[in-house]
């Protein structure tokens, strides 16, 4: 080959890398996750990665990332970070659904169609916190198989000689499309470029079960919500004059559903439930079974930062 065709060749593979970071990159998270005490004395944080799939803010990750999370933080390339909330694992398939209250985020494909053998393939994500690194390799094989424990196996994995440390674990693997293809699940120990990653074609199966779950969790319930503890922003605490730090954070609102005809949406921050404060979802939990019995409500909650308040008709639907 001469020196024309060289560097022709490796233009080409750069172009490429390029181009799948480039497409698939924004949509990338560092998760960051924190355990409580039960699991570490000092509040032990762990970082993973992630990945946006849907404009509703729903992100795909690794389910040992956020398994025992007592609090989850995701962070974009731009630097903006957001609470996070799981919606759902499977462990046995290592693979669990994220939810943040934000809409408008940038998203990468899921893209199903299996790999190829000797497919350039690229992955992207935070190995040993250093955030959203690029690595690029090859796709090495299919329909590997790896033990989580002694009863089960994680199967049907793409195996790769793309880059994978602690902290991938999550992201993507894309190709040079900046298509997802997989999601990065684990390395051996010891083991010297070989990588693996769960194939979308999973990951979409995964997350219709998920999903269908939560869906129906939320509207059986007596609101019709799901969320996450959040802090307020200062500001918004001086300028209203509030007396709590948190609350809770919409992630979704079930149609048909007490919340959803008092026409509380996504994003919304209940403060309060009847005179119940409501700064931690185990406190709105809580106001739900002191005020069963009542037939209406008032709720208190921040809206692009305004106290509003309405009044929530309960209605229960029996499971």
């Amino acid at each position: 080959m001469s020196v024309v065709e060289e560097q022709k060749a490796f233009d080409y593979y750069s172009h490429a890398v390029i181009t799948a970071a480039e497409r698939a990159g924004p949509a990338v998270v560092k998760v960051e996750i924190g355990r409580g005490a039960q699991r570490s004395r000092d509040g032990h944080q762990g970082i993973g990665s992630g990945v946006i799939y849907s404009s509703d803010g729903s992100i795909l990750t690794n389910a040992h990332v956020v398994a025992g999370a007592s609090r989850v933080t995701v962070t974009l390339p731009d630097g903006r970070s957001f609470p996070a909330g799981v919606i759902g694992a499977q462990p046995e398939r290592d693979l669990a659904v994220l939810r943040v209250g934000q809409s408008g985020l940038p998203v990468a494909e899921l893209y199903a169609t299996p790999p190829r053998v000797g497919q350039l393939v690229v992955a992207i994500g935070n190995p040993y916190g250093l955030d959203f690194t690029v690595t690029a390799g090859v796709v090495s094989a299919l329909n590997r198989s790896l033990p989580l424990d002694r009863e089960t196996k994680l199967g049907n994995l793409i195996q790769t000689d793309t880059s994978i440390n602690p902290g991938n674990s999550g992201g993507p693997l894309v190709d040079v499309q900046g298509r997802v293809v997989g999601i990065t699940t684990a390395i051996l120990p010891f083991a010297q470029g070989l990588g693996f990653a769960i194939p979308v074609s999973t990951a979409l199966d995964v997350i219709s079960q998920i999903t269908e779950q939560h869906r129906q969790g939320i509207s059986r319930g007596t609101l019709g919500i799901s969320g996450l503890d959040v802090r307020l922003d200062e500001a918004v605490q001086r300028t209203l004059s509030l007396d709590q730090s948190s609350g809770v954070l919409l992630l979704e609102v079930a149609p048909g559903g007490a919340a959803a005809r008092a026409s509380l949406r996504n994003g919304d921050i209940i403060l309060a439930l009847g005179d119940h404060k409501t700064d931690t979802v185990d406190a709105l939990r809580q106001a739900v079974q002191a005020l069963k019995g009542s037939s209406s409500w008032p709720v208190s909650f921040l809206r692009e930062g305004r106290r509003r308040r309405v009044t929530l008709v309960a209605r229960e639907v029996k499971s």
